[in-house]
């Protein structure tokens, strides 16, 4: 019974992939964090980003493995860190280690702010036989043959790096330079910002044309914490997604999804929370796309 399961399972995620259909899946999770499965049309699976780690909760092992199995992926043929951030790369590690990863990105940032925690994860990944990739702007990533993956952000030269600390914190400036991805399939376009703040933003929109940025899907930056108006408006997606906790004491947008609610949803976006709807799951079939969730939601 169990080997008719598992190929069952083999055979349904085989099917999901046969029909040209792009699946994206972020997964909820009890920390806070980001953690986000593409499966490609042409049947690859990358993650981008991967949860955070913080005993006893491991977003690998715990969350993103688990995932993984039920939909008989045994294979990562890549994982792109959007910075290095715990809550973004904290379950790398289990997954280097517990699954074979063909390819490891990141933007190859080394300066304020980063730590010898996250150049044990790159080197890990290295050492695993992972090939390892520094992307800035301009480059492309090889998802899948039916998908265009860019790099919009940030430059070679990262952002702001010679700033002042005092005017930008190490944290900030982490966060400024993330990963960020534009995925097109067919006529639809995704958005992938990592926790890209207002100069990251605002340097995608300066450098891009406005028939560029109009989207499909966007990613709600920084978990929907700074999430500027002008990128909301210029991208204008049908859907917009946050993974985020649904409540943080102390903090100045302690519902990061009420804030973007009220960000998008004048725009006439659907807007969707992990921690109010479950896992959301995004099909595109290159002309329509399409959300289910896990619950309801509020």
């Amino acid at each position: 019974m169990k080997l008719f399961t598992f190929l069952w399972l083999l055979f349904a995620t085989w099917a999901q992939a046969a029909d040209g259909k792009l699946i994206i899946t972020y997964l909820n999770m009890p920390k806070h964090g980001l953690a986000v499965v593409v499966q490609t049309p042409g049947g690859r699976t990358w993650m981008i980003d991967t949860g955070p780690q913080s005993e006893p909760y491991d977003a690998g092992r715990d969350t993103i493995e688990p995932f993984l199995k039920a939909r008989g992926i045994t294979q990562l043929d890549g994982i792109a860190i959007s910075h290095p951030h715990g809550d973004h790369y904290g379950g790398a590690m289990w997954l280097l280690d517990h699954l074979p990863v063909k390819t490891f990105v990141d933007t190859g940032y080394s300066a304020r702010g980063f730590t010898l925690a996250y150049n044990r994860v790159r080197q890990h990944a290295q050492e695993r036989g992972a090939i390892y990739i520094a992307a800035t702007e301009g480059d492309k990533l090889d998802f899948d043959p039916d998908l265009t993956v860019e790099v919009l952000s940030p430059p070679k030269t990262m952002h702001n790096v010679d700033t002042d600390p005092a005017k930008i914190t190490e944290h900030g400036l982490l966060n400024t330079n993330s990963l960020f991805l534009r995925m097109q399939h067919g006529q639809n376009v995704l958005f992938f910002p990592g926790d890209a703040y207002g100069t990251g933003q605002r340097y995608v929109l300066e450098k891009n044309p406005a028939e560029r940025l109009k989207a499909a899907v966007v990613t709600a930056p920084h978990h929907g914490f700074n999430t500027h108006p002008e990128f909301a408006a210029a991208t204008n997606p049908k859907y917009a997604i946050a993974s985020c906790l649904d409540f943080y004491a102390g903090s100045e947008v302690p519902s990061p999804g009420e804030k973007l609610t009220k960000q998008f949803e004048p725009l006439g976006t659907q807007v969707f929370v992990t921690a109010w709807h479950g896992n959301i799951e995004i099909t595109s079939d290159g002309k329509d796309v399409t959300a289910k969730t896990e619950r309801k939601g509020k």
